[in-house]
């Protein structure tokens, strides 16, 4: 499946009956299909968005769970409480030696949105942090859009999902 699924729509004609989903990561919004991994850039995973990382903190985009952490730090997976389950990737250059500063939060933990899930070190890197927001369960929510080229952690929205 080609990520075509997630397009840019301008916030102000984004219609009311839709779910935002507030940016973990603050940093230069890309399409998904740009993600250096095809099991990323062809949404097998699911729909998603991808950010070029201009800061050193993750923080939760809802309230919810932290259902698990995996590879390092390198993957959170969140269920907000309406259920939605979304998967924050962080894509590792070979070329980088990234030092985890700090994971904040552990499997199973109760979050708030914009509480912090981690944070890292990235003065040494010599190629931009890659991370990506995937929908593993909002298959149904469509259409999905971004309606910002740059966003602030814990502050934009980053994907907002049309319910039907």
């Amino acid at each position: 499946m080609q990520n075509n699924d997630i397009t840019y729509l301008p916030q102000q004609q984004i219609k009311t009956n839709t779910l935002a989903i507030c940016s973990p990561f603050s940093g230069k919004v890309l399409p998904l299909s740009e993600h250096p991994e095809p099991f990323f850039s062809y949404g097998t995973v699911g729909p998603g968005i991808m950010v070029e990382l201009t800061s050193h903190k993750i923080l939760s985009p809802f309230d919810g769970i932290l259902l698990q952490v995996k590879n390092a730090g390198g993957e959170f997976i969140l269920q907000a409480k309406n259920g939605l389950k979304v998967l924050i990737n962080l894509h590792f250059d070979q070329k980088n030696d990234i030092h985890h500063t700090h994971i904040a939060q552990l499997n199973g933990s109760k979050i708030t949105k914009g509480q912090r899930l981690a944070y890292f070190d990235l003065r040494d890197l010599t190629t931009p942090l890659l991370a990506s927001l995937i929908l593993l369960n909002g298959h149904q929510l469509k259409p999905m859009y971004f309606s910002l080229s740059h966003v602030n952690a814990g502050t934009d929205t980053l994907l907002t999902l049309t319910k039907k």
